[in-house]
Order: structure tokens, then C-alpha cells, then sequence
């Protein structure tokens, strides 16, 4: 069960289609739900300029639109989650440098799970901040995608297996879902056909590992063929009907800017369902 789960509110006009996933969770979880919005800090706001360039007009101003918008996404948080009768605790926290990923991650830490909206261009400092909320905070991050409303997720549940540290983190971290999904599919997109030489476990041992927690999950192989992996997977998703994904998160470095292998990535920017990822 999860009993902690931290929702990232970052803007108002996203604050709504994150609370449809994180509210019923909650509800369903008998979970405290934590809402947190960071307030960006000057360096973030200001292009690069130092505040003894910046006219003091221009600094009071952007401080008053962000106190509204944190004050606007509170009281739609509260509102909610009085509304669901779902206990609940508000913080607004403020960075106090660029690095403002510490800030995420020192709530995140501390939560059963963590949820956060798919990054655009212009939110998550590029999505910086979200790769290492992802990677750096030890925790299961449940990415809601931008585009669309999603107010129930986990009954049709695709899990990606590739038999790595990492996929193994993300399918036991979302044991709490799967155990109330009414179908699971372990999918090996183009599967080493050499087990003696990868010595890597099949899916099949994966399906029998959950099914012991009371999971019925059924195992599947696909080839990509043609296509990428991650085009496969989504093909997958929409075939199957699935309306969550589950997967390890790749990365190749502790360099974050440069740290998700290749199909994490075009998982993470062309996203149709809700995606849990470990690493």
C-alpha cells in the first residue's frame, strides 16, 4: 500500500488533471497526500541577470503573480481533497539557488510515491529537474502526461521487462497497483534469445513472481522490427488498451542533462498513458 504519496503541483492550469490521478489513489491507498508547489527561485525568473539588475518593479511583480499561483493551486489542493475526504497536507517551498531538483527530491525522499506532470519544454527547467527527481530521489514517480485527463489509472497495467536492475525496481515499487489491476501484461520487446550466455530472467519469471502476490499477469514477447523500441511499446500500450506504463528508467552517466538512454526518452516525451518509473 502506499500510504505516502507527494504530488508535485507545479502550474494551475495542470493542477486539476494531476489531482484526478493523485486524489482517487489516495482514496484508494487510504494514503496522506501531500501537495508541494516550489516556488522558483530569483536566478530562475530573471534571464540570467542578478537582482541589482533587475528593477525593482519587475522583481515585485513576478513575486506577486507566483504568490498567486501558489495561492490559487492551494485552494483548488484543498478543496479537492476536503471534497474526497482524503487527509491531506499543503507546503509551498521556496528555492533558494538554480539547483532547485534538491528542493523536489528533499520531499520526494520521504514518500511511498511521487507524482508529477510530463515535462514540457518550458516547465522542470526543460525537464532537468524532472530527470533528476527521477533518477536522484530513490523513489517511484508516476508522470502524468500533459495532454489529457486521466481520472482513473491501473485497471489495464503494460510492464516493460528488459531483466535489468532497473526494471526490476520499477515492477516491485508498483506491486501496490498491480494488485488491484484487472490485467497485467509483462511485455519483452526483442528478447535476447541466449539466457545461458545473458544469464538474464525471462518474463515468464516475472509473471510467476507477481502471481504469488495475488497478481495475474500474463507475459508477452514482442519485436520492434522495423520501428524503435519505444515506438513498439506505444504501439503496445494503444493495441492492448492499456491505460498505465510501467518501466525502469535507463540512464548511461550521473551527468543528468545527458543521462536517459534512448527509449526512457522518447517514452518520456511521447507519453499517451500514465507512466510509473523506477531506477
Amino acid at each position: 500500500m502506499f500510504k505516502t504519496i507527494l504530488v508535485c503541483l507545479g502550474s494551475k492550469d495542470r493542477t486539476e488533471a494531476l489531482l484526478d490521478v493523485a486524489v482517487p489513489l489516495a482514496e484508494r491507498h487510504d494514503a496522506h497526500l501531500v501537495g508541494l508547489h516550489v516556488i522558483p527561485s530569483f536566478s530562475n525568473y530573471a534571464g540570467g541577470m542578478t537582482p541589482a539588475e533587475v528593477p525593482v518593479e519587475f522583481f515585485e511583480e513576478n513575486r506577486r503573480s507566483m504568490q498567486a499561483e501558489a495561492e490559487a493551486i492551494e485552494r483548488v489542493f484543498a478543496e479537492r481533497t476536503r471534497a474526497a475526504g482524503v487527509r491531506n497536507e499543503w507546503r509551498r517551498d521556496e528555492a533558494t539557488s538554480p539547483n532547485q531538483q534538491r528542493v523536489f527530491n528533499r520531499h520526494a525522499m520521504c514518500a511511498d510515491l511521487v507524482i508529477a506532470g510530463q515535462a514540457r519544454d518550458t516547465e522542470w527547467g526543460g525537464g532537468s529537474i524532472l530527470v533528476d527527481l527521477i533518477m536522484g530521489s530513490g523513489r517511484p514517480v508516476l508522470l502524468i502526461p500533459y495532454a489529457g485527463r486521466f481520472s482513473r489509472i491501473g485497471e489495464r497495467v503494460m510492464l516493460t521487462w528488459n531483466a535489468t536492475r532497473e526494471a526490476a525496481r520499477a515492477a516491485f515499487d508498483a506491486l501496490p497497483i498491480l494488485k488491484d489491476a484487472s490485467h497485467v501484461r509483462v511485455l519483452a520487446v526483442d528478447p535476447s534469445g541466449d539466457r545461458s550466455h545473458s544469464g538474464l530472467a525471462p518474463a515468464d519469471d516475472l509473471a510467476v513472481a507477481l502471481a504469488r502476490h495475488g497478481i495475474k499477469a500474463q507475459a508477452a514477447t514482442s519485436f520492434s522490427d522495423t520501428i524503435s523500441v519505444a515506438d513498439d511499446i506505444l504501439s503496445r500500450l494503444a493495441d492492448d488498451g492499456s491505460d498505465l506504463l510501467v518501466m525502469g528508467c535507463f540512464g548511461h552517466s550521473r551527468v543528468r542533462e545527458t543521462l536517459f538512454g534512448g527509449v526512457t526518452r522518447h517514452v518520456l516525451r511521447h507519453m499517451t498513458v500514465p507512466v510509473l518509473m523506477s531506477h
